[in-house]
């Protein structure tokens, strides 16, 4: 039977049933009776009980042909929702059917491999979601559109180099190793931007090693989420060409050896999820001295202080600022910082900055506060422009930190070329 017959036989059902529901009417009986005025009298002679008996057996009948009725009702009513569903099924096939061929010829199909990969790049996860590779997410999903795309996917090895790499305990580790591999080989020996985390549970180093032993000379960053263990810190040894280090933890204390000594090759070093203290950085060998960018939370203002003279050759600094004191340092210049981003909690953090530090080379300086603070360090601050007569270029006031337009006009009369941005929404460390 063909399509169109399908179509007529059911378009001829469906105008019989509207026919027939169009002249059907219940009509409702009328169910009086000389006893249903006085229901509560007495009726109990022997002739009223037997013509009340063969009301209540014609009610009956009645009452059989009702149920009979809406029992087929309900057995047609089943039908038609049977074939209801059956047309609704019938609807979605033609429409993806119709989405199929219109896209045959929409644009999309024409877009250059360029383009398309372009496109394919702004699907990707975002680096800071830590999610296990996944066929719900690019760039595994993009190679089940069609055969094109899974063509242009597979070929374009940047879209592979961002992997997350979540080890799961159980008996998981040869399906895991198996993906993640395959997943590395599409690389095809681009930098690799990885991700490592083991969700709390116990590991196997050597096992790890041997996964990623393959592709060690691509690794130019790693992010590590670190356990209770210190095992961890074996890994980032096994990267020649590890550039930058991202460390995720609590807890540093376990740490402390390892972060003290980073490979020489890493120029960017990361701490995210816990502060550093005086104590901690003042006991360190001067082997920081590679590092040029530094993002981390220190639990005090001495802490800068002590960082920036483990760091001689740092040029960016993003550090978070947790408490405040009245503790002072002595005079510090440094000569290769060019970026300073500054989150803190209280104006006293930045009193003895301003008043100690002086930066010549200073060209970009953002400011963020996590609470409510006391009014803007004003003059400490212009003091510290004119000490360190840097060429700054831009001045970011964030989030809670307040000037008025009268001392904006002051800095700009200081440096004639700065840019100074207010922007609230400005992320900043503890958005990290």
């Amino acid at each position: 039977m063909t399509a169109n017959s399908n179509l007529s036989r059911v378009s001829d059902i469906l105008g019989a049933l509207q026919d027939i529901l169009a002249r059907s009417e219940v009509t409702i009986p009328n169910l009086e009776s000389p006893y249903s005025r006085f229901p509560n009298t007495d009726q109990s002679a022997p002739h009223k009980a037997k013509s009340i008996g063969a009301i209540i057996t014609e009610r009956q009948q009645q009452l059989d042909t009702v149920l009979h009725e809406i029992s087929g009702l309900e057995s047609v009513m089943d039908s038609i929702k049977n074939l209801e569903q059956q047309l609704l099924a019938k609807k979605n096939k033609i429409t993806q059917s119709m989405i199929l061929h219109k896209g045959l010829i929409s644009g999309l199909w024409r877009l250059p491999i360029e383009v398309l990969s372009q496109i394919f790049h702004l699907c990707l996860p975002g680096i800071d979601e830590l999610e296990p590779p996944s066929g719900l997410d690019p760039p595994v999903l993009l190679t089940g559109v069609c055969q094109r795309w899974r063509a242009i996917t597979v070929a374009t090895p940047s879209l592979w180099c961002r992997p997350s790499l979540l080890f799961c305990p159980g008996d998981q580790w040869e399906r895991q190793a198996f993906c993640y591999d395959s997943w590395l080989k599409r690389s095809q020996g681009r930098p690799l931007s990885l991700t490592l985390c083991w969700n709390d549970c116990p590991y196997d180093t050597d096992k790890i090693r041997i996964l990623l032993q393959p592709y060690v000379n691509q690794v130019s960053s790693v992010c590590i989420h670190f356990c209770e263990e210190d095992q961890h810190g074996l890994l980032w040894d096994n990267f020649p060409a590890l550039r930058e280090l991202t460390i995720v933890t609590s807890d540093l204390t376990t740490l402390r050896r390892s972060i003290s000594q980073p490979p020489l090759t890493v120029t960017s070093l990361k701490f995210i999820g816990s502060y550093f203290t005086h104590q901690m950085l003042s006991s360190y060998n001067p082997t920081w001295t590679h590092l040029t960018n530094v993002v981390m939370e220190a639990l005090e203002p001495i802490v800068v202080f002590d960082l920036l003279n483990l760091c001689p050759n740092l040029s960016s600094l993003m550090i978070g600022i947790m408490f405040s004191n009245s503790r002072r340092f002595a005079q510090l210049t440094h000569n290769n910082l060019r970026s300073l981003s500054i989150a803190f909690r209280h104006t006293d953090s930045l009193l003895n900055l301003f008043k100690a530090f002086s930066f010549p080379n200073l060209r970009v300086l953002e400011t963020n506060s996590s609470e409510e603070t006391e009014p803007w360090p004003h003059e400490e601050f212009k003091a510290f422009l004119a000490l360190s007569m840097c060429p700054l270029e831009c001045l970011v006031l964030g989030a809670r930190v307040t000037t008025t337009d009268e001392q904006r006009a002051e800095y700009i009369d200081l440096i004639p070329s700065l840019k100074i941005v207010v922007d609230p929404s400005w992320p900043n460390y503890y958005d990290l």
